[in-house]
């Protein structure tokens, strides 16, 4: 009998069993709907009005993959918060923008129609950042949704070395990955309990959430922890992670990734006044809101990919030094 979860998450791939636990392989291909979430205001932090966010984080517009995109935004949050490493090309000064597009505009495939934000530390791709060799968007992308094989494999030419973008050590959008163009693979316990660092399916899979770890230490960082989990109560589970977990996460400045079904985001803040996350959604520049649990763009809520980097700087309200 095929787990309860295949019956409600269209991009569960498999459950299956390693170690004594149960395992779910999930997919996130979706890319930004023609019409878009409503822009909100975020509040002033206030621990009084249970009210918090992370500052200076990136909003990218959807950039060949909603994960990779999402962990482009968050390695750009730590490239403004210490970790000068995460981008090093010449945009902004060397320093992550806060906005990919205003640098490096944007891409339209056909014949899906997909437009496609570009930014370095999400894929990288020539003429961007002065690239003059191939890249990820030329060795792994043909159009949305596209099965390959790869532009690599097909034309019979070397692939390029893996660095510098998320979506490289992510796997995003590879065939030898069985991922298809704009999508990422993460795996979860489905007990709600924290899968970490997962490089069980390797070599022919690859989880989104150890590409994270394996791009934070090609830039020459440490990882402290790096998990994805459910949420509490997705699908039953009684182990999940919590939005009390998730706000202490913001507490400690750090963002988190969202995983929705089928979707990623990041979240960069909360309000206890309904249980309220804010996000950057990829799908523009703006600020955004979804309840904890709930769901966003017609995609329940589903878990969080969790990346914690040693500290650089003590980082107080809203994710500001203090002295």
């Amino acid at each position: 009998m095929a787990p309860a979860s295949f019956a409600t998450n269209p991009y569960l791939v498999r459950t299956f069993v390693e170690n004594g636990q149960q395992i779910d392989e999930t997919i996130t291909p979706s890319r930004p709907p023609a019409i878009k979430a409503d822009v909100v205001y975020v509040p002033i932090p206030s621990s009084a009005a249970g009210i918090n966010t992370v500052s200076v984080v990136p909003a990218f517009t959807w950039c060949y993959g909603c994960s990779a995109t999402s962990a482009g935004m968050l390695m750009g949050y730590y490239d403004n918060h210490g970790y000068a490493n995460m981008y090093t090309g010449p945009a902004n000064g060397g320093v992550c923008p806060l906005n990919n597009e205003t640098y490096w505009g944007s891409t339209t495939w056909y014949p899906s129609g997909t437009v496609c934000g570009e930014c370095p530390l999400v894929a990288t791709h020539i003429g961007k950042d002065s690239r003059t060799i191939r890249g990820h968007v030329e060795d792994y992308w043909i159009d949305y949704l596209n099965a390959g094989p790869d532009p690599y494999i097909a034309n019979g030419w070397t692939e390029h070395t893996t660095g510098d973008c998320t979506a490289d050590y992510m796997g995003t959008s590879m065939s030898k990955y069985a991922n298809v163009d704009g999508s990422t693979t993460f795996y979860n316990y489905t007990d709600g309990s924290p899968l970490y660092d997962y490089t069980g399916a390797e070599p022919g899979r690859r989880d989104g959430c150890h590409g994270l770890k394996l791009f934070v230490n090609s830039r020459g960082y440490t990882v402290t922890d790096n998990f994805s989990q459910y949420i509490y109560g997705y699908h039953g589970n009684t182990l999940g992670f919590t939005y009390s977990n998730f706000k202490t996460e913001i507490d400690a400045g750090r963002p988190v990734l969202i995983g929705l079904e089928g979707h990623t985001m990041l979240g960069f803040g909360y309000n206890d006044t309904g249980n309220l996350v804010y996000i950057h959604d990829t799908w523009d520049h703006s600020d955004h809101s979804m309840t904890w649990g709930g769901s966003y763009g017609g995609m329940l809520h589903s878990g969080v990919t969790v990346l914690r980097l040693p500290p650089t700087v003590t980082l107080g309200l809203s994710g500001s030094p203090m002295a």
